[in-house]
């Protein structure tokens, strides 16, 4: 393999896994621009390494080991956050990365640029059907702010409140001063005043009321 042709797939995967990183940085993501860039790169560099330096099975065998290393690090991207799961999406592209990548460092260009295609297609061109769906399916909910005397018996209180309305989720928690805290918690209309009157009963409570929607923090989002 020459020099020139060397560097055809080294920038075809730059080319590539940057398009797909810019779109996950204007997103906001933790992992943007340089980490999907990187991804695509380093799976060029192995895939141009088995190449050149070693004959039949080896070469396959280390395309199997970047599927196996860029498992690890998209699961380091996923993270749970209360009910809530992020970075799947973010995970998903680190991997499709590592394949376009594969792609262009055994020299097959048309594909690497096809899936880059279909990769931002997706991302860009189904965001707005997934947004219009979440609006469309979104249950509206109630919201309820609890005042807390001591802010570590927060996972006693939701398993409390779970245990009244399945569908209550955590929106929001912000420590006091005085080591107690504030609690937002969104819930089934049809329970508001019965969860109300049950969790200012609770050991711990300090009070118990309705916010407006004035006053609701910004529900927290999937990765998407």
């Amino acid at each position: 393999m020459g020099v020139l042709a060397i560097i055809a797939r080294l920038v075809i995967a730059i080319v590539c896994s940057a398009a797909i990183g810019f779109e996950r940085e204007t997103a906001q993501k933790a992992a943007g621009l340089r980490t999907h860039t990187l991804v695509g790169v380093g799976s060029a560099i192995f895939s141009i390494v088995s190449i050149i330096g070693f004959d039949g099975p080896d070469q396959a065998r280390i395309a199997a080991q970047i599927v196996t290393g860029i498992g690890f690090l998209g699961a380091g991207a996923i993270f749970r956050d209360g009910q809530f799961v992020r970075g799947l999406t973010t995970a998903a592209g680190l991997w499709t990365v590592a394949a376009i990548g594969m792609a262009a460092g055994s020299g097959s260009y048309m594909l690497a640029l096809l899936a880059t295609i279909a990769v931002l297609a997706v991302l860009y061109g189904l965001r707005g059907i997934d947004e219009f769906v979440a609006r469309r399916t979104r249950r509206v909910q109630d919201r309820i702010e609890v005042v807390m005397e001591d802010a570590r018996n927060l996972s006693h209180l939701l398993k409390f409140v779970g245990r009244i309305d399945s569908s209550a989720a955590q929106m929001n928690f912000k420590r006091t001063p005085d080591g107690g805290g504030a609690l937002e918690i969104a819930v089934d209309p049809d329970r508001t005043a019965m969860l109300c009157e049950m969790i200012a009963a609770h050991k711990g409570v300090k009070g118990v009321q309705p916010l407006s929607p004035l006053y609701w923090t910004r529900p927290k989002e999937t990765d998407g």
